[in-house]
């Protein structure tokens, strides 16, 4: 039910535009991928969450085709106009398909949140779309980031942020400022936000570097001069399993802090349960990534790195 939902809003804001569009869309597999954070939502708000995930992933998409097809200037006029949305301006009809939808699903969270969670909501669209500039600027000089810089850029980059916050609204536990600035908190999104992106660049490498794409953790640490290709590969997966233990370090501490500001039993309940659906989503993006999608195929990929479900939806 939620999967035939987010098919016909895509559809009808033309994100998927036939029918061969929308059976590569299925292999996708994004709600498979989405629920696993969301499972205890109603049907309308877990096809919501898919929604935005669906933005996400078309988002990225037209970012690889933008870079493979040498039109940067174009995503980069993409890329204005959805901060202008995002920022409260209103899409018309010379609006592309990305836009559309993107306003659509921030008109409908309009009443569903308080305006502080909002606020956060579209600070983190924004941080993401700051991190495809930034990931950008590096595709444009054919450079590879430093390590320090890489892992900012590529965590804010990631969409990971604003989904966080959807998975948040999805079970009822939209957070007070004091509890969402903690440290505890920060750690927890940061942490889980490095260990989906960073698997994800192990299961993308192929690709990656069969493109010359500089935007993959092991890429970057090869660069750095310190490892051969295995060898990267090895220390990423390494430094996933030091970013389990400091999630599962802050997870305790939160339920601390949580006691300590005498935060009512039942909503210390729904954070933790919040907590326990970002590492739902993280074990299911780690299944996705190797066996539960065919976004790493080559042969599911176009000549413009374009899954082969997706349209050019760039501005002309």
């Amino acid at each position: 039910m939620i999967r035939r939902s987010v098919e016909r809003w895509a559809t009808h804001h033309e994100l998927l535009s036939n029918a061969r569009a929308l059976a590569g869309f299925r292999r996708h597999r994004i709600t498979a991928l989405m629920t696993a954070g969301c499972d205890t939502a109603d049907v309308g708000m877990a096809a919501l969450v898919v929604e935005v995930a669906t933005v996400a992933f078309f988002l990225d998409d037209q970012q690889n085709n933008a870079a493979r097809t040498d039109r940067t200037d174009a995503y980069d006029r993409l890329n204005a106009r959805l901060r202008a949305v995002i920022r409260g301006a209103h899409v018309d009809g010379e609006d592309t398909p990305l836009v559309r939808a993107l306003s659509d699903v921030l008109v409908r969270l309009g009443p569903l949140a308080p305006d502080d969670w909002h606020a956060r909501f579209r600070h983190d669209l924004l941080l993401t779309l700051d991190g495809h500039d930034a990931e950008n600027a590096y595709r444009r000089n054919a450079s590879a980031p430093d390590v320090g810089s890489f892992l900012t850029m590529r965590r804010d980059a990631s969409f990971c942020h604003p989904l966080f916050d959807m998975l948040e609204l999805s079970r009822n536990a939209v957070l007070s400022p004091e509890v969402y600035r903690s440290r505890p908190y920060r750690v927890i999104r940061e942490a889980v936000a490095d260990i989906m992106c960073w698997t994800n660049d192990i299961h993308s490498l192929h690709m990656e570097l069969a493109a010359g794409e500089p935007i993959n953790y092991v890429s970057v640490l090869r660069h750095a001069g310190a490892h051969t290709t295995a060898q990267a590969v090895e220390e990423v997966c390494r430094r996933i399993d030091s970013r389990v233990k400091d999630f599962l370090g802050a997870r305790q501490e939160l339920g601390a802090l949580l006691t300590g500001l005498l935060v009512p039993h039942t909503l210390q309940d729904l954070i933790l349960d919040c907590v326990s659906g970002f590492e739902s989503w993280a074990g299911r993006m780690e299944e996705w990534d190797r066996t539960g999608t065919n976004r790493f195929d080559p042969s599911a990929v176009g000549p413009s790195g374009l899954p082969t479900y997706v349209e050019d939806l760039l501005p002309s």
